[in-house]
């Protein structure tokens, strides 16, 4: 992969030719989203800007033909990157994630709105011998669309990140080694940013929030920086490579309940710096 970064930063032409042909390759468009990301981190909008155009004439044509995702996570991608570039705040970036997530998850509900049509309408032929309701809640077509188009933002807003994320440890690869995995161990969210993301949760039904459409992406901030919070607390105490291994292996064996503790986490850690706490190895 650091290959791959050189020759992007080895000039213009290279760099269109990586996005380019990243962007026309089915499931590869994560890497052009990454290489729009990187120019716009090292040189600066202006240069991401035109590297952006390039990677958009592939994704548009991806659009055109019913698959608005490429085009979806490389102009996400370009947005976060100009936020980080600009504010160098992980922080900000993840706030300004909600907003750039939720208009994504709306204009790919708009255009994927038959797609979304004929998978409730499947689901609801498969669960038709199941109870209909969960918790009181009844799992209508409503529900299962609400579901469906939830995740389909929440989903398209996690490639974005982590696309973002990709750039990222490029630039710090290339430019400032060891840089991104100290301000990743660091990341903190602020107690105010912790506490409305979860007043939203708690309040939402009242304001009119489906939580089964918003609660992925709502919870996607807190999630990355109890990413954030493992990471840092396994490094300060070097435990090693094993323990993280171990962590995700979790997560891929109960996910659910794993992530619940990372968004818990990383709200505890908003209001008393768990990392601060934990003694170093001596």
């Amino acid at each position: 992969m650091r290959k791959l970064a050189e020759l992007i930063m080895r000039g213009r032409t290279q760099a269109i030719l990586v996005a380019v042909i990243a962007a026309m390759l089915p499931l590869l468009y994560w890497l052009s989203a990454a290489a729009v990301g990187l120019v716009t981190l090292r040189r600066g909008p202006s240069a991401g800007t035109g590297l952006l155009v390039w990677s958009l004439l592939p994704a548009g044509a991806w659009a055109l033909n019913g698959d608005p995702t490429p085009l979806t996570v490389i102009v996400g991608t370009f947005v976060l990157a100009v936020v980080l570039r600009r504010t160098v705040s992980w922080q900000q970036t993840l706030t300004v994630l909600l907003p750039v997530g939720v208009v994504a998850g709306i204009g790919l509900e708009l255009m994927l709105g038959d797609m979304l049509d004929q998978l409730v309408q499947v689901t609801r032929e498969m669960t038709a011998d199941s109870p209909q309701t969960l918790q009181g809640i009844e799992l209508d077509a409503d529900w299962w669309h609400q579901l469906y188009a939830g995740g389909l933002g929440a989903a398209h807003a996690a490639m974005m990140l982590g696309s973002l994320v990709l750039a990222r440890w490029w630039q710090s690869t290339l430019y400032n080694p060891g840089g991104f995995r100290q301000e990743f161990h660091q990341l903190r969210l602020k107690p105010a940013l912790a506490l409305l993301i979860m007043a939203v949760l708690a309040l939402g039904p009242q304001l009119g929030l489906d939580p089964v459409r918003w609660l992925p992406l709502l919870l996607m901030p807190l999630a990355f920086a109890g990413l954030a919070l493992v990471h840092g607390s396994v490094a300060k105490r070097e435990l090693g490579g094993t323990w993280l291994f171990m962590f995700y292996m979790a997560v891929v064996i109960l996910g659910p309940y794993v992530i619940t503790l990372l968004v818990l986490l990383a709200v505890v850690d908003s209001l008393v710096d768990i990392r601060r706490r934990i003694p170093a190895k001596t």
